[in-house]
């Protein structure tokens, strides 16, 4: 099946809209998860961190619909912006599986015996998933800056732009020839193509 680019630019559009939806109907739910917020209580810090762990699973198949719809749009600010958010998500996680760490050799020494083993499974679980969706977060920014690197966006892209004898902008990739404009001349009602 062929689209159009205009199909294809409402199809992506939609497909943006509806992952923002889900995006942030998961986010509002975990916030009535962990509301009302107790920063002072050890087990509502160790929920809250398993559960923002979740949230950021459940996100992924939005996340990246909205990537690819981005760069199937050539939308390149949205790019930049949606590699900054997974940078920050990365850098988020972290910290929360530092403070999930901690917390969690605490409140282990509270439980019972026979209660330590299966809190040590699912802390294990939760450690390995944000440590996966560290890498993935952070593997995300660098590929996004790596694909608008090649289009020469990037800073330091080193991308060269000239202005033609007619006033239009050029803009050529690093290493590649520098862009010529096809000319035609129009004489009646028949076309033919200049002679540079």
């Amino acid at each position: 099946m062929n689209f159009s680019s205009t199909q294809q630019r409402t199809l992506l559009s939609i497909a943006t809209v509806a992952a923002w939806v889900l995006l942030l109907n998961i986010m509002a739910e975990f916030a009535i998860q962990i509301w009302p917020l107790k920063f002072g209580e050890l087990n509502w810090r160790v929920g809250s961190a398993g559960l923002l762990i979740d949230a950021f699973v459940k996100t992924l198949p939005a996340q990246i619909v909205l990537w690819f719809a981005a760069a199937a749009t050539d939308a390149r600010k949205t790019l930049r912006i949606y590699g900054f958010i997974a940078l920050l998500l990365a850098i988020v996680t972290v910290v929360v599986l530092g403070f999930f760490a901690l917390d969690a050799v605490q409140i282990r020494a509270t439980l019972p015996q026979n209660a330590k083993g299966v809190f040590l499974k699912v802390a294990l679980r939760a450690a390995l998933v944000g440590g996966l969706l560290s890498v993935l977060f952070i593997l995300a920014f660098v590929r996004v800056n790596s694909v608008l690197k090649s289009l020469g966006v990037a800073r330091g892209s080193g991308a060269r732009q000239s202005e033609s004898e007619d006033g239009m902008l050029l803009v050529a990739r690093p290493g590649a020839p520098a862009p010529r404009p096809t000319l035609t001349a129009v004489k009646g009602d028949e076309a033919k193509p200049a002679e540079a």
